[in-house]
């Protein structure tokens, strides 16, 4: 039992094995990416794919490889990968406590001329070489005719908190990577968003946090009316109103939105000839930038033009700094735009149905155009704001994880561990050393102590 257990210990902390695993796993993700995986299919296009294609999708689905990500195979890769890991760190912490322990006395002078350094100084002893290297910050250790000095004696143990280190990255990373969640949502003002994501990546594992607000208030900040330069956006939230804007966003829990774009939300409400309202929708459009949009009510399609700051021909002047790019779009008519500031709105609308134009024609708010014996008005106008949201449980693990790493090749390098050692020998003091990194810099630095111990008196 023992000698199985022994066998298993070396295999799992071989480095054969690691190499075998990082090969599997690197194999699996490649076949992710070339195999179909079955969360990005809804389930009737799956279901299609599987009808047409049953023996090979059946193979598939037997071996996991249609959701390659959290089959059976991948997260047992995982857990070999993460066990090989743990135990090549556990097993080099005996190994490192001793060295780190240890008072490693010299025997004779020999062993000592086999270091990187070594002086002869005349005239010297003990206590001469003891003073300097305390001096120095050295651990020093007497013996009668021999020393034994040491700098920085716990340093290489930072080796093991350096494999720590990419545990939490791996850890961190395969969290992060299982629970990852993106999607898109657009509200309107005054309209109250409660989890109707427009979802790019569902999680492989958990559920999505569930979050609810209300956007109150969107304010862009133009620059002479036309380059926008800040957002302000207000959330009513269960915590109270949040302001965020452009790079600030809004945080709940791990959930974090971002706001990505925003556009215009008309209202838009269609009447009889008689006055009744036939049909009334709030709207959100693309139109901000000069883009025209198109929307269906009542089976008709509405092509749409907007002007953020309408005004005809005779308004303007030579020195009016209109939009020439989205006036160059606009349908043709008296109408050019302004600016890019919603100062005085209008639409410029085409009624089609089948192909035929109905109507067509220009309107601000509360005026209307009439078709086909009806008429659509233009009641009111608001924004519409795009958030990119997403959340990642292991991220601060993978922050942790790379923190640890500078922090421990500052220890490593900045504090490297310096060995000295010396023996009493005719009359004269046997001076050797040895450093972990920088051989140049310890040698000025060995060259240093062995001038400070001759100069003693």
């Amino acid at each position: 039992m023992k000698n199985m257990i022994r066998s298993i210990t070396r295999l799992l902390k071989s480095l054969r094995l690691t190499i075998i695993l990082i090969i599997c796993l690197s194999a699996v993700f490649f076949l992710g990416l070339i195999i179909p995986q079955e969360d990005l299919f809804s389930s009737e296009q799956y279901l299609d794919w599987k009808t047409r294609k049953t023996d090979l999708v059946s193979f598939l689905e037997f071996f996991g490889l249609t959701d390659v990500y959290k089959s059976p195979l991948t997260l047992g890769l995982w857990g070999l990968f993460f066990l090989n890991l743990v135990v090549v760190m556990l097993s080099r912490i005996p190994s490192l406590w001793r060295r780190c322990t240890k008072v490693d006395m010299p025997s004779e002078t020999a062993s000592l001329k086999a270091m990187k350094q070594y002086e002869v100084i005349d005239g010297r002893g003990i206590d001469d070489a003891r003073s300097v290297l305390k001096a120095m910050r050295y651990s020093f250790y007497p013996e009668a005719d021999h020393f034994y000095a040491v700098k920085n004696r716990f340093s290489p143990f930072g080796t093991i908190i350096f494999h720590l280190s990419f545990l939490l990255l791996l850890v961190g990373g395969v969290i992060t990577f299982y629970t990852k969640f993106r999607a898109e949502a657009v509200v309107a003002v005054n309209e109250t968003f409660s989890g109707r994501y427009a979802v790019l990546r569902y999680p492989k594992y958990g559920d999505v946090p569930r979050t609810t607000f209300t956007v109150k208030e969107v304010k862009p900040t133009y620059y002479h009316k036309s380059v926008p330069v800040d957002l302000t956006v207000v959330l009513s939230t269960k915590e109270g109103d949040k302001v965020i804007g452009i790079n600030r966003p809004y945080k709940t829990g791990t959930l974090s939105f971002v706001v990505t774009d925003i556009g215009v939300s008309p209202l838009f409400i269609i009447r009889g000839t008689d006055g009744r309202e036939l049909d009334a929708a709030v709207l959100k459009l693309k139109v901000l930038n000069g883009e025209t949009d198109t929307f269906e009510m009542m089976g008709y399609t509405f092509e749409t033009f907007f002007y953020p700051d309408h005004a005809s021909e005779t308004q303007t002047d030579a020195g009016d700094t209109s939009l020439e790019a989205m006036s160059k779009k606009a349908p043709k008519s008296q109408a050019i735009i302004r600016g890019g500031e919603i100062t005085d709105p209008a639409f410029h609308i085409t009624v089609k149905k089948d192909g035929a134009v109905l109507g067509k024609g220009l309107m601000k708010p509360r005026q209307s155009i009439d078709f086909d014996g009806k008429k659509i008005i233009f009641e009111d106008l608001s924004y519409w704001v795009k958030f990119y949201i997403g959340h990642e449980y292991g991220l601060w693990l993978v922050y942790t994880g790379f923190s640890v790493i500078i922090i421990v090749l500052i220890v490593r390098f900045v504090f490297y561990r310096r060995d000295i050692k010396g023996i009493i020998e005719g009359g004269s003091l046997h001076v050797a050393g040895r450093a972990e990194y920088f051989p140049a810099l310890f040698s000025d630095e060995f060259a240093e102590i062995a001038e400070q111990i001759r100069k003693r008196h």
